[in-house]
């Protein structure tokens, strides 16, 4: 009988038991061959396993527990008996903090308490026997009734190892799922100050200095060593994208990937199974996304499976906040050509902004970009990593951007910046550009353009649109560069009114624009391409008015 597919599952034993498992196990020994009392934080995307890792570890080594059955056959086993007589060896914690949550600090605590009262309560035997004084036995049912203050909870992952310490004479092994969560909640929502005051001590006092611990596993989707987290924390040991080691243990490899879709009968679309879903670099592995995979070996249909929608809302405030240069490397990555950035994984949230480094450096974190190619240091090369994540940036884009209601006269833009009818486009500018950007800071020409070169490169994503790119005798505002032959070019310059003015004054600057598209050659690099349109855009904006002038230019025209 042909095993099932985990889509969704995060409980490795529901896995193990009758689904098609892709072995990571071997992580045990990566850990366990660490020296005694260290703490791992691994930042992976969402959804790439890094769930069904920590359920694993929590199986394995969970003491009190008959689950050998769950590891006969796995890479662990043939480890050696070093590695094996660690089986069920240890009290462990497992917190996860993904539900964690709140537009208030208040609710963020309140579903804070609840995930760790749970803890607390799997392990309320212990409060039965004479280890634990009357005051810690107190304390301990305090933090199961959630009567605790936020003081008292932030101890509480370090006094419940203690106690478990204390009580069974073993070392603890904590495991804790998605840390980040309530850091990035806290940003969104406004008390992230709140946020770092309450989760300092609550991480850091269990991570570091603890002799209570034996080892610890962390994941989540970002560094967040600079929030003072892990202030001093001189034991944590960060796996990052970029890092090195445990490359392989989150995501499929290539042969994983493989082996998969063989077993399924679609191994004859391993290459475009790639294209669709591979493209990341993790370490110096290549990785392949798993839930897309196991989505694909399913269904057997060729879309996007994977999307973090809701999930890092903070993407659509960077990309608004975008400055020309960051879009301009944006643009390229969209046209399917490659950046260059220095990747920093440790990334702030406090210092979080729309920079061309720490924007890359969060898309690439969460999965939207792959760091493909270590240049030199903390330089890299950047690229959309496959085309279900080209497909999935763009609607999250346009989501964030555009209402559902204006998605059609959106597309008709296309048509309208070809049609020759400069008004035709105004109206279009000013239907759909200026209200579906209703919040867009309208206060100065860098604006529009970043704002026109968003939309172009949506638009024509079959184009390599560029921005403030070197062109004849200067530098023009927004370049559209054709990738395939019977197809168009065209230039657009951007003017910007700063106080009220007529329309015909607007409509002669837009010509003027046009005009200066001509004088300084700006259709140069176009001209030295294959026989196609050439369109030169002048367009003028004051507030949310558009006009726009339209030429097109011919090659004969261009020469003279």
């Amino acid at each position: 009988m042909e095993l099932k597919l985990p889509i969704g599952i995060e409980n490795y034993k529901d896995v193990a038991k009758d689904c098609y498992y892709v072995d990571k196990t071997m992580l045990i020994k990566e850990l366990l061959d660490l020296p005694l009392g260290s703490a791992v934080l691994f930042t992976r995307p969402r959804r790439f396993g890094k769930s069904l890792a920590l359920s694993m570890l929590k199986t394995f080594f969970e003491q009190g527990e008959n689950n050998e059955s769950y590891f006969e056959n796995k890479a662990i086993s043939r480890a050696g008996e070093r590695y094996l007589s660690q089986l069920g060896s240890s009290p462990v914690i497992r917190i996860t903090m993904k539900d964690v949550r709140g537009t208030s600090f208040n609710e963020l605590l309140r579903r804070c308490k609840d995930v760790i009262s749970a803890e607390y309560s799997r392990y309320a035997n212990i409060v039965s026997g004479n280890v634990l004084t009357e005051q810690e036995k107190n304390y301990f049912q305090s933090i199961v009734d959630g009567g605790a203050d936020a003081v008292a909870f932030s101890s509480s992952l370090v006094k419940l190892s203690h106690f478990l310490y204390n009580f069974y004479g073993k070392r603890v092994v904590v495991l804790l799922d998605e840390y980040d969560t309530p850091i990035e909640s806290a940003r969104e929502n406004g008390f992230y100050e709140n946020a770092i005051t309450f989760f300092q001590p609550f991480y850091s006092q269990a991570l570091k200095g603890n002799d209570s611990l034996r080892l610890a596993a962390i994941t989540g989707v970002l560094q967040v060593a600079k929030e003072s987290l892990f202030s001093g924390l001189n034991n944590l040991l960060v796996n990052s994208i970029t890092g090195h080691g445990f490359d392989g243990y989150f995501g499929f490899t290539e042969e994983e990937t493989a082996s998969l879709l063989k077993y399924y009968g679609k191994d004859t679309e391993f290459t475009k199974v790639g294209d669709w879903y591979g493209g990341y670099r993790f370490g110096d592995e290549t990785i392949y996304n798993p839930w897309s995979i196991l989505s694909f070996a399913r269904s057997g249909v060729f879309e996007p499976y994977w999307t973090n929608t809701g999930e890092n809302s903070v993407l659509g405030e960077l990309l608004a906040e975008a400055d020309g240069n960051t879009l301009n490397s944006l643009s390229d990555i969209f046209s399917g050509g490659e950046a260059f950035a220095v990747i920093d994984t440790s990334i702030s949230y406090r210092a979080l902004s729309a920079s061309k480094d720490v924007l890359l450096s969060f898309l690439a974190a969460t999965g939207y970009l792959s760091a493909s190619e270590r240049i030199d240091g903390s330089v890299f090369k950047v690229r959309i990593p496959n085309k279900e994540v080209g497909e999935t940036f763009e609607s999250e884009i346009k989501n964030r951007f555009i209402p559902a209601d204006k998605m059609d006269s959106f597309y008709r833009l296309r048509d309208a910046f070809m049609s020759g009818k400069p008004s035709r486009l105004s109206k279009s500018i000013e239907d759909i550009l200026l209200s579906a950007f209703s919040s867009f800071d309208f206060s100065d020409e860098k604006n529009y353009q970043i704002l026109v070169l968003a939309i172009s490169a949506l638009l024509f994503g079959d184009c390599v649109v560029k921005s403030e790119q070197t062109a004849g005798s200067g530098r023009c505002d927004i370049l559209i560069l054709p990738k395939t032959k019977n197809h168009f070019g065209a230039v657009i310059e951007i003017k910007y009114f700063r106080s009220k003015t007529s329309t015909p004054r607007l409509e002669a600057e837009s010509k003027k624009a046009v005009n200066q598209i001509k004088a300084m050659d700006y259709v140069e690099e176009l001209r030295q391409r294959e026989d196609y349109p050439v369109f030169a855009h002048g367009i003028v904006f004051f507030k949310k008015k558009a006009v726009v002038s339209f030429e097109e230019l011919t090659h004969k025209e261009e020469a003279d």
